[in-house]
């Protein structure tokens, strides 16, 4: 059976948002926590991960390749950055274009809509221990994108690879005001809560919704796995695309 249900669909087409525990197996979660930690040590080698690479670590984009081994086709075909991928963490891509994928692909299709739904970006979000400026303000990722590639729903996938609350730097969210008009906020947060989730839960965002996290106040190192999916390829002006444009592959239905 799919993984979302129609009240869970509805609940985040009118609110922007969705909570799901326990998304990843204990196994899943495992090989993010395993890829996680190779790709953010190997940020820590060549720099600071706050003040240089801004807490977030991209699997293609954070020089752990070499230039001999990423070309662009592992950024827009399903097989060659399966193999990329494979190479540095088996399973972690095919659970990212499978389960992540089959949740995106019902969150972004509407009913009549046979639309290609693709792997925009991947990262890990990594705050380091006693980070407190580790903080990211109140925002919108469609606002990130210019209004050309602002053409098709995205959805993010922010998923906790440990427990997360208000001491480690936990995200915010503030709902859509108003279903009928999404993504329409006024100046002042009304709604706003902060999320409490355990490892391998996963919280569904609309490319809309506003939302914002605050530093690392504990001991321990807070990592985040987010890969993002958009409802057809982002182009730039220049016709390449924004980041990754990988296609999702058949239909996997989970039990």
């Amino acid at each position: 059976m799919p993984i979302l249900s129609p009240d869970q669909i509805q609940f985040y087409r009118s609110h922007g948002y969705l909570i799901v525990d326990s998304l990843l197996t204990n196994a899943e979660l495992q090989l993010y926590q395993a890829d996680a930690q190779l790709l953010t040590n190997h940020c820590l080698e060549q720099g600071d991960i706050v003040t240089d690479w801004g807490c977030i670590v991209e699997p293609l984009a954070c020089n752990y390749y070499d230039d001999d081994q990423l070309t662009n086709l592992h950024k827009a075909t399903r097989a060659d950055y399966l193999a990329l991928r494979h190479s540095t963490t088996n399973g972690v891509a095919l659970c990212t274009l499978d389960k992540f994928g089959l949740c995106a692909r019902q969150l972004l299709h509407h009913q009549d809509t046979r639309e290609t739904v693709f792997l925009l970006n991947e990262q890990y979000i990594a705050k380091p221990p006693r980070s407190t400026e580790a903080q990211f303000a109140w925002h919108q990722d469609i606002l990130y994108m210019s209004e050309t590639e602002r053409q098709h729903a995205i959805v993010s996938v922010w998923t906790p690879l440990c427990d997360v609350g208000s001491d480690n730097g936990t995200v915010m969210v503030e709902p859509f005001p108003d279903p009928n008009n999404p993504g329409v906020y006024a100046d002042k947060c009304q709604g706003a809560f902060t999320v409490v989730m355990d490892a391998g839960s996963a919280l569904f965002m609309d490319g809309r919704l506003r939302h914002c996290s605050g530093g690392n106040h504990s001991e321990s190192f807070r990592l985040v796995f987010m890969p993002q999916f958009s409802l057809g390829p982002i182009e730039r002006t220049n016709h390449s695309n924004a980041a990754l444009a990988i296609p999702l592959g058949p239909t996997i239905e989970y039990t």
